[in-house]
């Protein structure tokens, strides 16, 4: 099915990165609703209104999340689960947008809405005073790098929730080796001396690849969160990357619908690409665009042979050294490193048993790895000799 670009004209990473967000916000909605807490916050933390098409800001990403999770909230409800509360935090410097989002927000008076006029940074005070109870998802989505991160990755730490970082690749890739941004990089890093770190990694990473690498490493350290996968989007008419987007959490549930989500809105975005480059209307084949898209997807997307070789890699290195490791270990690392999903993870580890290179043992009646099963290396000379 053809996807509608006329809001995103010129913009189209930004629908591809709102579809990312609504489609996970949906699956943690749903998930923390029905049994972690009755209560979700939404921070909305560079919430703009940005470049909008219309008048109600439907491509915004602050009213896009509140129609998500009150449709999530609704749909709970008549399904007999009620007392449920979605609360929302929007933040922005700009004056001329904040009245625009306080306008929004007594528009929409049935919600819990606080507006802040300033720096995410120099409210997070308020904010977790607003977000006292419940769990919080904060959406992160500056136009560039300059942001004091020490301070928000303190907050996020103090949450415990998820959060939604949206790095700019691009512009990360381009500058990070200029002496005069040097001061503002140290402040997104956290790291007033990152260069000497930078300097270090390896030579033939991108700018991008080592400033990513050591964003990472402070949130881990921070405790801000556990698991940090991420989605590249690419520019729309150029095969590099523009951005990405790092989901922070604790949850290795979270890893698993990450990787779901990734899988869907990745088709989306091929087949959004592919549009660009031959509008419908000059079309003319044997398959949709969406068939088109899942065939380019299964040779170059979520869980294709190059990520299935990547994920045999990171298992083989995770045994190395050690008696037995529990899948639900290895599942972990995988699905933060390697873009792809459970299933076809467990796929992949019943092919390197079936070739010996990995060894475990199932209970009756179980076809697949369970998350306490114990696995352990193989024989990979009995391995080469089956293959």
């Amino acid at each position: 099915m053809a996807v509608d670009l006329d809001k995103y004209l010129g913009r189209e990473q930004s629908f591809i990165k709102h579809s990312f967000l609504t489609q996970y916000l949906q699956a943690a909605a749903y998930k923390v609703l029905q049994g972690r807490s009755p209560v979700f916050n939404f921070v909305d933390a560079f919430a703009g209104p940005w470049n909008v098409s219309d008048q109600n800001y439907s491509d915004a990403s602050f009213d896009q999340a509140l129609r998500t999770l009150d449709t999530v909230r609704g749909d709970l409800d008549r399904r007999g689960i009620g007392g449920l509360k979605i609360r929302f935090c929007f933040c922005e410097k700009r004056g001329e947008a904040v009245n625009e989002l306080r306008a929004y927000a007594k528009q929409k008076g049935r919600f819990e809405i606080h507006v802040f006029h300033g720096s995410f940074e120099d409210h997070l005070d308020g904010i977790s005073s607003a977000c006292h109870d419940g769990f919080t998802f904060t959406f992160i989505d500056p136009t560039g790098w300059n942001m004091r991160s020490e301070p928000v990755f303190r907050f996020l730490r103090d949450q415990r929730g998820e959060f939604l970082l949206n790095f700019m690749a691009e512009h990360v890739n381009r500058h990070a080796e200029f002496p005069n941004v040097a001061a503002s990089f140290g402040r997104f890093l956290a790291d007033p001396d990152w260069e000497d770190d930078f300097n270090r990694l390896q030579s033939e990473w991108s700018n991008e690849q080592r400033v990513l690498y050591l964003l990472k490493k402070k949130v881990k350290a921070t405790g801000a969160a556990t698991y940090l996968p991420d989605f590249p989007i690419m520019k729309p008419r150029e095969n590099r990357v523009k951005m990405r987007l790092i989901l922070g959490t604790h949850s290795a549930r979270g890893l698993e619908v990450f990787r779901d989500v990734q899988e869907k809105v990745e088709r989306i975005e091929i087949e959004t690409r592919n549009q660009l480059r031959t509008p419908s209307s000059q079309q003319v084949g044997l398959f949709s665009d969406s068939e088109i898209a899942a065939l380019e997807q299964n040779i170059t997307g979520v869980g294709c042979p190059m990520y299935q070789r990547e994920a045999e890699q990171q298992i083989v290195a995770c045994l190395t050294g050690r008696q037995f490791v529990p899948f639900s270990e290895i599942t972990s690392s995988v699905l933060e490193a390697v873009p792809i999903r459970l299933t076809q993870l467990k796929e992949l580890v019943g092919q390197l048993r079936a070739r010996d290179l990995i060894a475990y043992d199932l209970p009756l009646r179980k076809r697949v790895p369970q998350p306490e099963t114990r696995i352990r290396l193989g024989d990979p000379k009995i391995g080469e000799r089956n293959f």
